[in-house]
């Protein structure tokens, strides 16, 4: 998992604490930067609110970032924390010498959480780990300089913390009494980090959707030609023998289009010696199509031009199969526009492709929706967690092609490893 290109980052942060009579309640002012070429992001938390400066060679900008981007429930993850006797992730323990063992759920993420005192302490979830290190003299966070008169709203409100919460934070003893409780606290178990294939390894291909000019005539060991319209899957295919990506000019071609659909066929048939090129049957290979890319192949299997045989299996991702919203929205900006949205042979073609592949609401980014995706499928069998085979995510359409990676925390928000542990 990366954040902005990496796998490895440094938050900067800084107690902030206040009192009202004999409570007190603490927050953090924070920082994370990171480099993207020429170009720096600093996320940064002060005075309650939170800002995102760039600087991208001569040109500087600062706005505010939203209240759902901000982790604003670390210090409540802390005051959840109880105490277990151990911890495992997949078959492997949390290894852990001495101290205290925690477990807690932070943003949906579980966490076990391991502190030996004054030597920090460190969270353990299934896909990544958060290293505590207590500094010795305070960092300095700076509020971002905004447009004259602009400031960003304060989004979050100071804590109590409880007596273990606060020996976190400072490094001190956990309390005695924690101890005495992990006779009856039940052991954690979290899932393992990646998955391992509980099928018949096979070649895999992918087919990207709209919007690639480029044509290669040789199936591709990376996905760099797609003009951005499919992520590189190579490290997340342990059911694949190889991973190949088709790439092909879908601008000037439709999902009609009959040369397009042959080219989506004459691919898929050259990864297993068992395919049949001659007859067109496709056996032992894994397809993966995003959005146009399975109009595609419903229209090649559709209309005959080829057929799945025995041990090939076809993932598709976010698939039209009811057409696009993006395309009502184009046709209301249009200056010129009729009541005519579609031809009847292109109504035609749809019904014919959603055979194969065997609405209209705000569930999303508007490109597809989850009813146009889900058409001729049980809608109560696709479930939010990446473990489930229908995969219903809280993802836009650029995530549901694996150019985003994996959020960090949500189940509901990891397209990779969910095809990771999908075969």
């Amino acid at each position: 998992m990366t954040l902005h290109g990496q796998s490895e980052f440094d938050v900067f942060a800084k107690p902030v604490v206040s009192a009202e009579g004999a409570s007190v309640f603490y927050m953090y002012d924070g920082y994370a930067k990171f480099v993207e070429g020429d170009k720096t992001l600093t996320y940064s938390y002060v005075n309650d609110a939170g800002h995102l400066p760039t600087n991208d060679g001569e040109k500087q900008n600062a706005e505010c970032i939203s209240s759902t981007t901000l982790p604003f429930h670390i210090l409540p993850a802390l005051n959840d924390a109880t105490p277990i006797p151990s911890a495992s992730i997949g078959d492997e323990g949390v290894d852990y010498e001495s101290g205290s063992l925690f477990k807690t759920t932070f943003a949906g993420a579980q966490f076990a959480i391991c502190s030996s005192g004054k030597a920090d302490f460190t969270a353990y979830s299934s896909d990544f780990d958060i290293n505590v290190e207590y500094l010795d003299s305070s960092v300095k966070v700076e509020e971002p300089a905004l447009s004259a008169g602009a400031s960003c709203a304060a989004v979050a409100q100071p804590s109590s913390v409880t007596p273990n919460t606060l020996a976190l934070l400072t490094g001190s003893t956990i309390p005695l009494g924690t101890s005495r409780k992990l006779k009856t606290a039940e052991d954690m178990a979290m899932e393992a980090s990646s998955c391992k294939c509980k099928s018949k390894p096979r070649p895999c291909v992918f087919f990207h959707g709209i919007g690639n000019r480029n044509e290669m005539e040789e199936l591709q060991d990376t996905a760099k030609k797609a003009s951005g319209r499919m992520g590189n899957m190579n490290k997340h295919t342990p059911c694949c023998t190889e991973v190949k990506y088709a790439i092909l000019n879908t601008m000037d071609y439709s999902w009609t289009n009959d040369t397009l659909e042959q080219k989506f066929c004459d691919r898929a048939l050259r990864l297993s010696d068992t395919s049949d090129a001659e007859l067109g049957i496709i056996r032992d290979t894994v397809l993966v199509t995003h959005s146009m890319g399975g109009l595609v192949m419903s229209m090649a299997l559709a209309t005959g031009k080829c057929s799945f045989g025995e041990g090939t299996t076809w993932v598709a991702s976010s698939s039209p199969m009811l057409g696009s919203m993006a395309s009502d929205y184009f046709q209301d900006s249009a200056p010129t526009r009729s009541d005519i949205y579609a031809s009847e042979a292109l109504n035609a073609a749809y019904e014919l492709a959603q055979e194969a592949y065997r609405g209209n609401s705000p569930e999303n980014d508007a490109l597809v929706e989850f009813q146009s995706c889900a058409i001729g499928l049980d809608e109560s069998k696709f479930g939010k967690s990446y473990k489930d085979k229908f995969y219903k995510p809280e993802l836009n359409h650029a995530d549901t092609v694996f150019l985003t990676g994996d959020g960090y925390f949500k189940d509901s928000q990891k397209s990779v490893k969910w095809f990771e542990c999908l075969l």
